[in-house]
């Protein structure tokens, strides 16, 4: 499922990006469309909240403490009790709307009691007794949540950051790509605009592999401690910067237009059979702190299948930002390279 979901957004945003080239404006229709689906995708991203599963709460309370966890429960009598050994009130919750499971003991006050009865579906923050392993309320979040995202253990909402992050470091990929396959057409037919196509992207796959920097250093710095810590992930996209760097620095350093188009031509070719290894493999090859290094025991958030990291609601979200960002990127594409030819005629 989740592989499908991915290899359909990659496809219909490749489809969608190549539609009409780049040297003629996108259509209007087709700014619409993605205006609308990059909000969509971002909304929907940010809006729902995570919540932990009632069956979930005995597992993770071990490791949490009193901190309360987000879940999401339902109600089904109503009835308010008093339980035999501790004398306190509670109401009986159920993991599922249709009595999916045992019930729990959920310990409440009057005054939260009295607004539990107008719902029937819950997120509450609850906390977990280690003594005992009681439920006890701590604070009433929203009725009736239409959607959440799965808790997991120490990310909480950030969560959340994997929707910009892993489509920042895919188009930085696209970018150098599509940089390299221009650069071919440009050494076989010499044909000027090729070379601009090719630097454009390259220079926007280094501002979307600088956005993916970022946002993995803040992901980092609340999940590692700090925001850089040298892991493989972190090295090899540093090495893949630098790289890039230095095909601008070629560029800059080459007067004669023909020779730096060949050269950086050349050295795009040269640098894209780096990228590969620096962002697939290397991370995968050695033992490191980000999901997917080896000994990690998984292929990262994305692929992994097991129970507790990204449901389908979180893929689709996850989904439909990939096809934003990357729809973003190929609008933004179109006008740089427009506005770099006509920058060149202009010169000429």
């Amino acid at each position: 499922m989740k592989l499908t979901i991915i290899l359909s957004s990659l496809f219909l945003a490749i489809s969608m990006g190549l539609w009409g080239g780049f040297r003629k404006p996108k259509a209007l229709w087709w700014k619409i469309i993605t205006a609308l689906i990059l909000i969509f995708g971002t909304w929907l991203t940010l809006y729902p909240r995570v919540a932990a599963e009632l069956e979930e709460l005995e597992y993770l309370g071990k490791y949490i403490g009193k901190k309360s966890i987000p879940t999401k429960v339902f109600l089904t009598d109503y009835v308010y009790q008093i339980d035999p050994v501790t004398q306190k009130k509670y109401v009986e919750i159920y993991g599922g709307s249709n009595h999916e499971g045992s019930p729990h003991k959920l310990f409440v006050d009057e005054h939260n009691y009295a607004i539990l009865k107008q719902s029937t579906s819950w997120l509450l923050n609850i906390w977990v007794e280690q003594a005992n392993g009681n439920l006890h309320l701590a604070e009433i979040v929203e009725a009736s949540p239409w959607i959440t995202y799965p808790y997991i253990l120490s990310l909480d909402n950030r969560i959340k950051i994997l929707n910009f992050h892993v489509p920042m470091a895919w188009i930085a990929v696209l970018s150098y790509l599509i940089s390299m396959i221009y650069s071919i057409k440009y050494l076989r037919n010499g044909d000027t605009s090729n070379d601009v196509a090719a630097s454009s992207s390259a220079a926007l796959g280094t501002l979307f592999a600088i956005l993916a920097t970022v946002s993995g250093m803040i992901w980092a710095k609340f999940n590692w401690g700090s925001y850089w810590n040298w892991d493989p992930r972190e090295t090899s996209i540093f090495i893949l910067l630098l790289i890039y760097f230095a095909y601008f620095a070629l560029r800059a350093g080459i007067e004669r237009e023909e020779f730096r188009a060949r050269s950086s031509a050349v050295y795009s070719i040269i640098a894209f059979v780096t990228v590969p290894f620096l962002v697939f493999v290397m991370p995968r090859v050695s033992t490191g702190l980000h999901p997917g290094a080896q000994g990690d025991g998984m292929s990262g958030p994305i692929l992994n299948t097991s129970r507790g990291m990204l449901d389908s609601q979180l893929m689709f979200a996850y989904g439909l930002c990939m096809l934003g960002f990357t729809l973003l990127y190929f609008w933004m594409l179109n006008i740089v390279i427009r506005t770099n030819l006509l920058k060149k005629r202009v010169g000429e």
